[in-house]
C-alpha cells in the first residue's frame, strides 16, 4: 500500500491503492483534534536562513541556540506557548542578526489521547480511539503504526514519529528517502499480531499552509529524534534588547486515523499548526 503521510506536528492526503483509509487535507481525510498532544522537546534554534532543497532538508544556516534540556508539553494545553518562551533565552543574540526561521528538535515518543471518526468507500464511518493498552508485539517501535480501538473511550497512550519509507512528493518533483527499502507495518489489532504492510509511508510536509513547517528531517530507526523547520511570521532583527519568542498552536486536526479493512483502526500524530513570532 501507498501512503502519503503528512504529520506531526508534526500532516496532508493519502495516496491509496489498496486501502480504505485518507490522511488529512485540510478539514477532510480522517483526522481530528486530540484532548492531549504530548511532545519533549529536545533543542531550540533560530535561522538566518534555510536551504530548504527538499521537504526532507532542515538545514538551519547561522544556527543559534536558545534553549536545551528536556521541555515536555502538551500542544493542546492554552500554557504551550508560554513554556516554550521560557524554555528558549534570547538573551546575549548578536544584535544586527536578522533571523528568519525557527529550528526545533523533538523526541519521536509523542503521547496522544483522542477519537477520530473514519470514514471511506465500502464501509460505514465508525470512531477509533487512542488506546494505552496497544501494543508492538516486539516490532520496532518505529516501524509500526499502534492499533486504536472501536469501543469504549479514549486512554492516553505513547506512540512514535515512525521512519519513511519510499519517496514523496513535493510540487511534482518525486525525492526518495534514505530509508526507501523500509517496510512500515499497521498493526490491525491491540497485540499486533495482525499487521497491514506499507511500501511508502512519509511525513510529506503541507505545501499549503507554512504553518504546518517547511520540512522535516529524514530520520531512520536509529534516530530518537527529529527536527523540523518553520518560518517566522516576519523576519526579526536583533537589537539592544532582549526579544520575546512568542508560539501559538492550531490542533484542530492534528490526531490521525487510518484503516485497512474498515472494522479496525491504527492512530497516529498529524501536524500541528504553528505561529512562530520574534518581538521586542
Amino acid at each position: 500500500m501507498n501512503k502519503i503521510y503528512k504529520l506531526l506536528p508534526l500532516l496532508l492526503g493519502l495516496i491509496s491503492t489498496q486501502v480504505y483509509s485518507a490522511g488529512c487535507a485540510g478539514s477532510d481525510g480522517n483526522c481530528a483534534r486530540p484532548d492531549s498532544y504530548i511532545l519533549t522537546m529536545t533543542k531550540l534554534e533560530l535561522c538566518t536562513g534555510v536551504t530548504n532543497t527538499s521537504p526532507y532538508d532542515v538545514t538551519c544556516n547561522g544556527a543559534t541556540t536558545v534553549g536545551t534540556g528536556s521541555l515536555v508539553f502538551d500542544v493542546t494545553s492554552v500554557t504551550a506557548g508560554q513554556m516554550i518562551a521560557t524554555f528558549a533565552s534570547t538573551t546575549g543574540l548578536p544584535i544586527g542578526t536578522t533571523f528568519t526561521h525557527v529550528r526545533p528538535t523533538m523526541l519521536r515518543e509523542i503521547k496522544l489521547k483522542g477519537s477520530v471518526p473514519v470514514s471511506g468507500s465500502g464501509f460505514s464511518t465508525f470512531t477509533c480511539h487512542t488506546d494505552s493498552t496497544a501494543t508492538l508485539n516486539g516490532g520496532n517501535k518505529y516501524q509500526r503504526l499502534l492499533a486504536g480501538k472501536t469501543s469504549g473511550t479514549p486512554t492516553l497512550g505513547t506512540y512514535y514519529l515512525v521512519t519513511d519509507s519510499g519517496s514523496q512528493t513535493r510540487n511534482g518533483v518525486s525525492y526518495v528517502s534514505q530509508n526507501a527499502a523500509n517496510l512500515m507495518k499497521m498493526c490491525t489489532n491491540k497485540a499486533c499480531t495482525s499487521t497491514y504492510d506499507w511500501t511508502n509511508y512519509n511525513k510529506d510536509v503541507p505545501t499549503s499552509d507554512t504553518r504546518f513547517g517547511i520540512s522535516i528531517e529524514d530520520v531512520t530507526n536509529a534516530d530518537d529524534d527529529f527536527s523540523m523547520l518553520f518560518a517566522l511570521q516576519a523576519p526579526y532583527t536583533v537589537s539592544e534588547v532582549a526579544p520575546k519568542i512568542n508560539l501559538a498552536f492550531g490542533t484542530s486536526m492534528s490526531l490521525s486515523a487510518d484503516t485497512a479493512n474498515g472494522t479496525s483502526c491504527a492512530i497516529s500524530p498529524y501536524y500541528v499548526k504553528s505561529e512562530i513570532t520574534i518581538t521586542d
